[in-house]
């Protein structure tokens, strides 16, 4: 039996110090019919060097627009008829690329889901991070719903895909720097794919200093709400929401805006905590309401 091909896209930009881990992690499922794509924005903290170590690799390596531009490349590359997605800092547990192939073996089957693990450096070995205080992602975090989409961990890697959802969903959009993955799975809900759903952990992101994942800046994460608040609008719009869908990304925006403004309250940025209330009564008239709440806790916590 010819096993069907699992690409894996892996964009990098100066992660030599984990991609060789990331690389040994999808070597080490041993599927004879793997495509692994790296995307690499032009690194130069020895990535090339190696890249060369590793021949079987696809690399696309050029300047890019950020990581969901490079994403987009490797998916667009991509020839597997199922499709996951590796950070190039992360790895995935063993064993998961025969679990996928055989959960994705019905045909009507179009995405598989697994559980998540947020791992910490606690001791290098022979250059291997180990596993320290693992923090397991909650359960209700694996199917695919507005709810987690929104308002939960969406998880977006520890998901694979088949062909098809890309070719109905669409790529990531590259106007949102920092949350395309949401608005991604969003669209994948719209869907309403079959999916099968694995026990256990299938991925593990890797908690550092300098992780996208977990980043925190005060810039980043006003960028970060922003673009949410953009996505929870552009959805609340759309004629082919189901009713389902609205509850959740209504809560969502209202958290979202009502976090800013309180932040923006409390610095004295009186016009732009007005422009986030604004926002947020535009899309729930009991904005206010959870304003206060957001205004006392805030106080309380103090």
């Amino acid at each position: 039996m010819t096993l069907p091909r699992i690409s894996i896209v892996t964009p990098c930009l100066n992660r030599a110090q984990y991609l060789g881990e990331a690389i040994e992690s999808v070597r080490a499922q041993n599927y004879a019919n793997c495509e692994h794509i790296i995307v690499d924005g032009l690194s130069t903290d020895g990535t090339v060097e190696l890249l060369a170590r590793y021949p079987h690799l696809r690399v696309i390596r050029e300047a890019d627009n950020g990581l969901y531009d490079a994403l987009n490349k490797g998916l667009r590359a991509a020839t597997g008829e199922i499709i996951g997605h590796l950070n190039s800092d992360d790895l995935f547990a063993p064993d998961v690329f025969r679990r996928v192939q055989e959960a994705a073996s019905d045909p009507a089957i179009e995405a598989v889901y697994g559980h998540a693990e947020i791992f910490c450096e606690s001791q290098v070995d022979a250059g291997s991070a180990r596993l320290a205080e693992a923090q397991r992602l909650s359960a209700q975090s694996v199917a695919l719903t507005f709810e987690t989409v929104t308002l939960g961990a969406p998880n977006p890697n520890a998901r694979f895909f088949r062909r098809s959802v890309y070719e109905r969903a669409g790529y990531c959009d590259t106007r949102y720097r920092v949350a395309a993955d949401r608005d991604f799975l969003l669209r994948v809900a719209l869907l309403r794919p079959r999916a099968a759903l694995l026990d256990g952990v299938i991925y593990r992101y890797r908690w550092h200093a300098g992780a996208l994942t977990f980043a925190s800046n005060p810039a980043g994460d006003a960028r970060v709400r922003d673009e949410y608040l953009d996505i929870a609008e552009r959805f609340l719009v759309r004629t082919d929401l189901p009713a389902e869908a609205r509850p959740p990304l209504r809560r969502w925006h209202r958290r979202e805006s009502a976090t800013a403004a309180t932040r923006l309250l409390f610095a004295g940025e009186l016009r732009r905590c007005g422009r986030y209330a604004a926002r947020g009564v535009q899309v729930s008239a009991t904005w206010p309401i959870h304003f206060a709440r957001h205004v006392g806790g805030a106080l309380l916590g103090r």
